[in-house]
């Protein structure tokens, strides 16, 4: 039983809009987003567990050997719309544990 136990989830988004005095009109010239994401993950081996308060495992980095996941460069394709909860259990799935 996973379960996000913390997360950060920032978006930027950047529009660039430019009025042409002679054609008097303007338009958007650019639209980008980025996401990053900093995150924990908490782990019980039961549900049963989960529900008298046992504490959980922690999820760690194996690259790092950190109890936080973390990205800065999330796609905007798949991130766009989702809460801080929903974009860590998408990273964890499929970059963390490889699940689609």
């Amino acid at each position: 039983m996973f379960q996000v136990l913390r997360s950060d989830f920032t978006a930027n988004t950047s529009e660039a809009y430019v009025y042409d005095i002679r054609a008097g009109s303007g338009e958007i010239e650019s639209e980008t987003a980025s996401f990053s994401l900093n995150y924990r993950i908490g782990y019980w081996p039961s549900q049963t567990a989960k529900d008298n308060g046992a504490a959980p495992y922690i999820l760690i980095d194996t690259e790092t050997y950190n109890a936080d996941f973390a990205s800065y460069a999330l796609p905007a394709e798949q991130y766009s719309g989702l809460s801080a909860e929903e974009a860590a259990e998408l990273h964890c799935k499929t970059e963390v544990i490889g699940v689609e």
